[in-house]
């Protein structure tokens, strides 16, 4: 993985860590519009990467062409939908104006390492607050005040706050 990082990092400067690599994919997209609608290869073929940025966006799957110019880069995102199957792996990013993609793998075992990489890296962004996924949050003192009201009805959340005000009093 040394080598694979050096030529990612080669690209962009931010990746500090490649999680998973894959020697060959071609890559598909999904054409819905026209009389043939269906799979077409992306004109990319080679290795793939899923790295770790130490920026936003935090993870970022690359698939460079060995016969091209073209490149494949898609920051992972929690909306982002996967459906694998036997070779392949499916997925469909964020952005509803960018084409499903597909990538092919000569070797399942190797698929099957990058969708169990990809289904845990998802996971972990889809359980991180909003804020350390890069999205803004907008705070109005109606949306505060809502917050607030909420978490004085939450049972669990009073409990943890008189725990810590007992904890903080007898260390006084």
């Amino acid at each position: 993985l040394a080598l694979a990082l050096e030529q990612v990092k080669a690209q962009d400067p931010q990746i500090e860590q490649v999680v998973i690599y894959s020697k060959f994919v071609v890559a598909y997209h999904l054409h819905n519009d026209g009389p043939t609608p269906g799979w077409r290869k992306a004109n990319i073929e080679g290795p793939a990467y899923v790295v770790r940025r130490r920026g936003l966006p935090r993870y970022q799957l690359i698939v460079k062409s060995h016969e091209t110019a073209n490149e494949l880069t898609d920051d992972l995102h929690p909306d982002w939908e996967l459906d694998c199957q036997s070779k392949y792996i499916f997925y469909k990013v964020e952005d509803p104006t960018k084409k499903i993609r597909g990538l092919w793998f000569h070797n399942d075992a190797e698929r099957i390492r990058v969708e169990q990489e990809l289904d845990r890296l998802l996971k972990e962004l889809r359980a991180a607050p909003p804020a350390a996924r890069g999205q803004q949050i907008t705070v109005s003192t109606p949306t505060l005040k809502a917050a607030l009201h909420r978490l004085a009805d939450d049972e669990t959340f009073l409990r943890a706050v008189m725990d810590h005000l007992v904890k903080a009093q007898a260390t006084v």
